[in-house]
C-alpha cells in the first residue's frame, strides 16, 4: 500500500504545493504577484479604515461637486468662469438655506417645545395607560408594557435633537463643512489639472477606464443627491399639506422630519410615520387612523409615481443590491452608513460596469 506524500518546491516567482495521492495528484500554484497584490489590497483597506473620516469628507465633496458640475459645465460652455459660477452657486444655495431656516426654525423650535409638553396632557391616553396598568397588575403581566409606553413619551422630545446630532456627525462641525466646500470648489475649478495629474500617475492602458469611471461616478452621485433633495422637498410638502388638512398639530415639524428621513432608504418613511400617528392619538384613535391612511397614500404616490420620475436613471441599482448595501452600511456605520450606502454602492456599480466594458474592449 502506497503512503501519501507531500512535497514543497520553490520556483522562480511561484510557490508550488504538490500533494501526491495514489490515484491522482493535485497541484495548487499561487504566484508571488498574486500574494503581493492580496497583501497590498488588505493594507489599502486597513489604511482606508483608519482615515475613514477623511474619506467621508472627500466622498461628500464629490457628491456636492456632482450636484454643481452641470451648472459649472453650462457656465464654461458660455465662456463664464467656472470659479465664479461655483461661488454664485454657493451664494444662491446659502441664501435659500438661510431663508428657509429663518422661516422654519422659529416655528420648529416653538412646535418642538409644545410637542415635548403635549404628552403630559393627553387625558384619554393617560386613562388608557391606567387601565392597562390595572389589567397588567390584575393578570400578573410584566411591567414592561407600562415602561414601553412611558418610553415612547420620553423619546418624543429627543427626535429633533437626534436629527441635529446626525447632521453634526456627518459634517463634523463647521470645520468639516468648510473642508467639504473647499474640496468641492477645487474639484470643479481644477478638474482639468486633477485629470492630468491622475493620468500622469495611472498607466497608459488604464487611463481611458479611469477617466470614464471617474466621470460616470461623479455624474451618478450628483444625480442621486439632486434627486434626494427634490424627493425630500416633495414628500415634506405633501406631509405638510396632508397633516394640515386633517388638523394634525405640529404639521411643519412632522413634515420637516419626514422630508429629512427620506435620505434613509427603506426604513426612513416608517420612522417618519411613528411620531405622526402617535401624536394623532392625542386627539383620538379616529384621527390616528386617518393620519395613517394619509401617510400610506403619500407613500404609495412616492413609490409608484414620484420616485420613478425623480430618481429614474439616478441610481439604477438592483433592489436586492440596494437592500444589501443599506444593511451593510447601517451595520458598519450606523445612520451615516445607512444614508451613504446607496451612493457608495452606486459608485462601485459604475466602476464595475466600466471595468467590464474595458475588459470586453481590451480582449476584443
Amino acid at each position: 500500500m502506497k503512503v501519501e506524500t507531500k512535497s514543497f518546491s520553490l520556483t522562480r516567482g511561484c510557490v508550488i504545493l504538490s500533494f501526491m495521492i495514489p490515484t491522482s495528484s493535485r497541484v495548487i500554484s499561487i504566484s508571488t504577484a498574486t500574494i503581493l497584490k492580496t497583501i497590498a489590497i488588505l493594507i489599502a483597506l486597513a489604511v482606508l479604515w483608519l482615515i475613514r473620516d477623511i474619506v467621508l469628507y472627500m466622498f461628500m465633496a464629490v457628491l456636492l461637486a456632482g450636484v454643481m458640475y452641470p451648472f459649472a459645465r453650462f457656465a464654461a460652455k458660455h465662456h463664464f468662469p467656472k470659479g465664479l459660477a461655483v461661488i454664485l452657486f454657493y451664494l444662491a444655495l446659502f441664501g435659500v438655506i438661510g431663508l428657509l431656516l429663518s422661516l422654519l426654525i422659529p416655528v420648529i423650535i416653538n412646535e418642538s417645545r409644545n410637542f415635548s409638553s403635549t404628552f403630559g396632557g393627553i387625558t384619554w391616553m393617560n386613562d388608557g395607560m391606567n387601565v392597562l396598568k390595572e389589567f397588567s397588575d390584575r393578570h400578573g403581566f410584566s411591567q414592561g408594557l407600562r415602561s414601553s409606553l412611558n418610553g415612547l413619551e420620553s423619546q418624543a422630545p429627543s427626535t429633533l435633537r437626534s436629527i441635529v446630532t446626525v447632521v453634526t456627525s456627518i459634517f463634523g462641525g463647521i470645520a468639516g463643512f468648510i473642508i467639504v466646500l473647499v474640496l468641492s470648489f477645487y474639484l470643479i475649478v481644477e478638474d482639468a489639472a486633477l485629470r492630468k495629474l491622475f493620468l500622469n500617475i495611472i498607466p497608459l492602458p488604464y487611463q481611458e477606464f479611469v477617466a470614464q469611471a471617474g466621470g460616470g461616478i461623479i455624474d451618478k452621485l450628483g444625480s442621486w443627491l439632486r434627486g434626494q433633495l427634490v424627493l425630500g422637498l416633495i414628500i415634506g410638502i405633501m406631509y405638510f399639506m396632508g397633516f394640515t388638512l386633517i388638523g394634525l398639530p405640529y404639521a411643519i415639524l412632522l413634515a420637516v422630519f419626514g422630508g429629512l428621513l427620506e435620505f434613509i432608504p427603506y426604513v426612513g418613511p416608517f420612522i417618519a410615520a411613528v411620531p405622526a400617528v402617535f401624536l394623532a392619538f392625542s386627539d383620538s384613535p379616529l384621527k390616528a387612523g386617518i393620519t395613517l391612511i394619509v401617510i400610506v397614500i403619500i407613500q404609495q404616490l412616492e413609490n409608484n409615481i414620484i420616485v420613478p420620475k425623480v430618481m429614474q436613471k439616478a441610481v439604477g441599482l438592483n433592489p436586492i443590491v440596494s437592500i444589501v448595501a443599506f444593511m451593510i452600511g447601517a451595520k458598519l456605520f450606523g445612520v451615516v452608513g445607512a444614508i451613504f450606502a446607496i451612493p457608495v454602492a452606486t459608485a462601485i456599480s459604475v466602476a464595475w460596469s466600466e471595468g467590464a466594458r474595458f475588459r470586453r474592449e481590451h480582449v476584443a
